[in-house]
């Protein structure tokens, strides 16, 4: 690896790491947090969707602009106006204005900016390295994710045992600042036209986006699929697992932070094993793979009777999360051209991102009503059967 390179790669995961785990910080005690002001786990999935939805409003036209625009500074912008939104929360409750549609407004501006976000990383790595390293350094960038969502609950559980939750978000706002000075060490060896396709709208460029995805079978079958998924898969991960905490365990945030990390930590070691079945198995069966692994081991939380048998669960099913996320993204950046990237990935996104907001407004509603665990049991199975299904594709499971 060149020393440009290695720099690129060392930078850009510093600053990953900075900001997700603020970002785990951040969910932690968001969704905590509506539900000590409401005791009500419908309200926490509406203000999860709340934080999520921007995705499904924004999220292809962000795609765009990251094919359009300096995807460096995009990124930076994204990092910057989420720091200056996430600051507002603590500061509305400081004043006393406990109202939680104006919390949920908040988290629905932060995630606006977070859409541009996204799509721009995803785009900005194939320009910055060699196509025949991406699905190792993939697997390098996705690991920043696991040690980040590690590392972020486990300082929440601790910082917890001596300020309030509603310090927590300075604490965010503060590893937005910190990722933005390591983004700022990023060399763009290439550095784009960020008035290119300027003589074409946002809606045609759009439009091109949904005709070439249309035209690729198996990359439209891997979005099919992601989306049916993750209306089963997000809204359990997201909302499901305070509710189980909180309600079914009476665990604490501390506990809830732990075992949020220790979904980190299967995901970190989850991360070592993809880079070694790449050798064997093609992207696309690891895939699949991935979605089975994901779904089935959710549905074991349905004997999660103790804090300490829930960690163990969840660090098994974190295991599987990164053989879905890295192989995607490897398929994405290996066969799709780099003008299409930002457009394909805004995909992705509104896939993941879009349909957790859909899927956590039905599980706090559902939960409401059934056991937790119960709904964890059969949102599991039905995510399982995704990668059974997509096993049976062969356009899916022989895509390298």
């Amino acid at each position: 690896m060149i020393e440009s390179e290695r720099r690129n790669i060392i930078t850009l995961w510093l600053a990953q790491v900075v900001s997700q785990s603020g970002d785990a910080i951040y969910q932690l005690a968001l969704l905590w947090l509506i539900l000590d002001i409401t005791d009500s786990t419908i309200i926490t999935g509406i203000a999860a969707m709340s934080a999520y939805f921007p995705a499904l409003i924004f999220g292809l036209i962000a795609g765009v602009f990251s094919d359009r625009k300096n995807k460096l500074h995009l990124m930076i912008l994204s990092n910057a106006a989420q720091a200056f939104t996430v600051v507002l929360i603590p500061i509305v409750i400081y004043l006393k204005i406990e109202n939680v549609w104006l919390i949920c407004f908040l988290a629905f501006l932060k995630s606006s900016f977070n859409t541009l976000f996204q799509p721009a990383i995803q785009s900005l790595i194939p320009r910055l390295f060699l196509s025949k390293k991406l699905v190792k350094i993939n697997s390098i960038l996705i690991s920043s994710g696991q040690i980040a969502w590690m590392l972020g609950p486990m300082t929440a559980g601790i910082l917890l045992s001596y300020i309030s939750i509603n310090h927590l978000f300075f604490v965010d706002a503060l590893t937005f600042l910190f990722a933005i000075l390591f983004l700022l060490f990023i060399n763009q060896n290439n550095p784009e036209n960020e008035n290119k396709n300027e003589n074409s709208s946002n809606w045609s460029e759009l439009k091109i986006g949904i005709t070439y995805l249309l035209n690729n079978k198996s990359l439209s079958y891997i979005m099919i699929i992601t989306f049916i998924n993750n209306l089963f898969i997000m809204g359990p991960a997201v909302v499901g697992l305070p509710i189980l905490v909180r309600a079914a365990l009476n665990g604490t945030a501390s506990q809830f932070a732990y075992i949020e990390g220790c979904m980190a930590i299967g995901a970190l070691f989850g991360s070592y094993l993809v880079t070694k079945l790449n050798q064997i198995l093609k992207n696309g069966t690891i895939w699949a793979l991935g979605l089975f692994i994901d779904g089935i081991t959710f549905s074991f939380l349905l004997w999660a009777d103790s804090i300490e048998k829930t960690m163990l669960l969840i660090f098994i099913h974190g295991i599987g999360i990164p053989f879905i996320i890295v192989s995607r993204t490897s398929i994405v950046q290996l066969h799709t051209p780099n003008n299409f990237h930002g457009r394909i990935f805004s995909f992705v996104h509104l896939g993941v991102v879009g349909t957790t907001a859909l899927s956590s407004a039905i599980i706090g509603a559902i939960t409401s009503i059934i056991s937790v665990k119960v709904v964890f049991f059969y949102f599991g199975l039905s995510a399982s059967i995704c990668g059974i299904i997509s096993m049976g594709f062969s356009k899916i499971r022989n895509i390298e």
